[in-house]
Formats: C-alpha cells, sequence, structure tokens
C-alpha cells in the first residue's frame, strides 16, 4: 500500500478512535473526558500578598467520585479533595510561593482532567507626586 494512503487511513482511524473514547488534545496534552455529563470549569480570580485564588466548578450528572488535586511544578500534591456527585463550587486558595506552574487535576475512575496555570510575580513599582505648596 503507498505510504501516503496507508498515513491518511491511519490519521483517519486515529480520529475516529478518539471521538468514539472521548479523547481530546489541549495545548499538546491528551486529555481524557471525565464524564459525558460532567462540565468543568477551572478558572484564576486573583490574587493577594498571601494566595492566590481560583474558582472550580464541577457539574456532573453520575454517581463517580472524582479527585481535585492540585500540584506544583515539580509534581508535589499541595491540594487534594473528594468530590461527590452533582454539583462542586469551591474557592482555592493557594498559599502564594515561589511556584512557577500549578497544574489543576481532576481523576474519575474513566478518566482524567488536567488544567495549568503559570505562575509569573511581577514586582511594581509606584510613584506619587503631589504639588509642593
Amino acid at each position: 500500500m503507498n505510504t501516503n494512503v496507508k498515513t491518511a487511513l491511519f490519521s483517519v482511524l486515529f480520529t475516529a478512535v478518539s471521538f468514539i473514547a472521548g479523547v481530546e488534545t489541549i495545548n499538546g496534552q491528551t486529555i481524557i473526558n471525565v464524564e459525558k455529563s460532567a462540565s468543568t470549569d477551572i478558572r484564576y480570580t486573583g490574587a493577594n500578598p498571601d494566595f492566590i485564588n481560583f474558582e472550580v466548578n464541577v457539574r456532573q450528572t453520575g454517581n463517580q467520585r472524582l479527585t481535585l488535586r492540585i500540584l506544583d511544578e515539580n509534581g508535589v500534591e499541595l491540594y487534594r479533595e473528594l468530590i461527590g456527585k452533582g454539583e462542586f463550587n469551591k474557592l482555592v486558595k493557594v498559599t502564594r510561593n515561589d511556584y512557577s506552574r500549578l497544574l489543576f487535576v481532576i481523576d474519575a475512575p474513566n478518566g482524567q482532567y488536567r488544567k495549568s496555570f503559570n505562575i509569573k510575580s511581577e514586582v511594581v513599582e509606584r510613584v506619587s507626586v503631589e504639588e509642593a505648596l
């Protein structure tokens, strides 16, 4: 068989298998959907001198028990919580440290959801100028 035909057939087969299995590729990472009936949203909401804040929302209609984990750039687990069925909405505060990346992982019996955030600290100098009287 011609090499181009083999490559095309493999590409079509991989796409079909990925669609059936619920595999997605996001930012070069292969992600397996936690559950077809689950929706997940993790977003950065701000920071203060002590904490970096994230909002985690998971809504599922199944009966799976999920585990939320937060890891630093070295894979060290900073936070873990079990999520039951239904809705899970939580503001998670991560203590400020010299983290360069935080990885949020939601583990389920049939897959995993991952979202990572790059952390960059910036020092801002403020200058106050007032008219002298």
